[in-house]
């Protein structure tokens, strides 16, 4: 039985069809690698230890002489209510960092205190009820890091945002 010309042509449609649909996949995979690579380059890898969000993992290569991963862990941020016999809020180091940490409280660019250096498994309380009206606020801490020995900075520039609920 021969194939008519109709029937050639669809043939050859469906082929071609396959063609570019391979060719669009090939694009789509190559533009994600690239996107991933620039991510990369760029030190936007952030991902999260819990999808509760209490603790955060940052990836940060210090380039380091020995090319070390370098780990650190954030405490996660979400609402916190604020009242009158709980007036803190509190900026923790996790106690499996082996950095030191400190942090900036700051709101509306204004920077409202700046802890010490908070040893890992150690944290410092600041009283924000007295220092805010009643309200939602968002505030953002700036963290650096520093190592336990000579003290000096690691990175610095990390920021996490909060919002508080201040009940007066």
């Amino acid at each position: 039985m021969k194939k008519t010309q109709t029937q050639k042509d669809e043939k050859r449609k469906k082929i071609i069809l396959l063609i570019i649909l391979l060719l669009l996949m090939i694009i789509l995979i190559i533009t994600t690698i690239m996107l991933i690579q620039k991510s990369k380059a760029d030190g936007n890898i952030i991902s999260d230890k819990d999808v509760s969000g209490s603790q955060s993992d940052i990836d940060l290569d210090l380039n380091h002489s020995q090319n070390e991963d370098v780990f650190t862990e954030l405490m996660g941020f979400g609402t916190l209510e604020i009242i009158e016999d709980y007036p803190n809020i509190y900026l923790v180091n996790p106690e499996d960092n082996d950095v030191y940490l400190s942090f900036d409280v700051i709101y509306n660019d204004e920077v409202l205190y700046t802890s010490g250096l908070i040893e890992p498994g150690k944290m410092e309380a600041y009283d924000i009820f007295s220092r805010l009206d009643a309200g939602r606020h968002e505030l953002m801490y700036s963290i650096t890091s520093y190592e336990l020995d000579s003290k000096t900075v690691l990175w610095s520039g990390i920021q996490q945002n909060q919002e508080i609920l201040i009940r007066k």
